[in-house]
């Protein structure tokens, strides 16, 4: 399905959480609905969306350092062209046009020794970066050895209207903010964990429409592809750094991190907002 506008998603979005959660609770989570966008291979017919992709060389202004932890160099492991996404996000949107997102992620058939390097704190911002150019002036940079270079593979988008996760072995904590009107006071679980009765009541449920109404984790045969940019990531996990406020930039499951694998990048809303992605942090989610 695709949507008219995203008032018109919110509206089908808040007719499903009231009719699984009730006036009250329903209302609530349905305010919290973002707008994404799911990421997926073009094909023959469909353009790229603008200079997006997985893979591929760096888009950096002329001057700008290649990004590094530990005096290793991170990967590139996509370019996301925020313009060409056009008006879905509206006011949700980060200040800068086009964004590299890079990873650590070495490649000992470019040289990087395995034996004898050091633990690597992967909660550290230094794991990650976010380094923004203007499209006018980038230019393409080859990733140095021992960085993994990924062959480039656009991607087009599909706006999606997106919920704080509620599948996996957790949900996402902002669930647990709700004012559940007292519903969860005769319960022991739902009482020490409150987020855990809307997940249980709308979870399948809300799977279920954004696969069938919005090609989301299921399209063509995909059975799950977590690629996304901005909205609510979908977690299977949970993750301590998700306690405090926090905005999704974008998931990235197209690259071989193990049996299922894949990484969320997300910030503090502030730094968000600003453009300061010094505080990204990547969230690792293996299987």
């Amino acid at each position: 399905m695709s949507w008219a506008s995203f008032a018109e998603a919110c509206a089908r979005v808040r007719e499903l959480c009231v009719e699984h959660l009730g006036e009250h609770i329903g209302t609530q989570v349905a305010a919290l609905a973002k707008p994404g966008f799911g990421l997926r291979p073009v094909k023959p017919g469909i353009p790229a969306a603008g200079l997006g992709r997985w893979g591929g060389p760096a888009l950096l202004n002329p001057g700008t350092p290649w990004p590094e932890y530990d005096g290793v160099p991170l990967s590139l492991f996509a370019v996301l062209d925020v313009d060409a996404l056009g008006a879905w996000l509206g006011d949700d949107r980060p200040p800068h046009a086009l964004l590299n997102i890079f990873y650590f992620d070495p490649d000992v058939q470019r040289g990087y020794v395995l034996e004898g390097a050091p633990l690597r704190d992967f909660e550290s911002p230094r794991f990650c970066r976010i380094i923004p150019a203007d499209p006018a002036l980038a230019i393409e940079e080859a990733a140095p050895a021992p960085a993994s270079i990924h062959a480039p593979e656009p991607f087009y988008a599909v706006p999606v209207v997106t919920l704080p996760s509620m599948q996996g072995v957790s949900y996402d904590p902002v669930l647990d903010t709700v004012d559940y009107g007292g519903e969860t006071e005769d319960s022991l679980h739902y009482r020490s964990m409150p987020g855990w009765l809307a997940a249980d009541r709308l979870g399948d449920r809300w799977l279920e429409f954004c696969e069938r109404a919005q090609g989301l984790y299921r399209y063509e045969g995909v059975r799950f592809s977590p690629d996304q940019a901005f909205g609510w990531p979908h977690l299977e996990n949970s993750f301590s750094q998700l306690k405090e406020p926090y905005r999704h930039l974008i998931t990235i499951g197209h690259h071989d991190l193990g049996d299922g694998g894949y990484v969320h990048f997300v910030l503090p809303p502030e730094a968000f907002r600003d453009g300061d992605y010094e505080q990204a942090i990547a969230l690792y989610e293996g299987f």
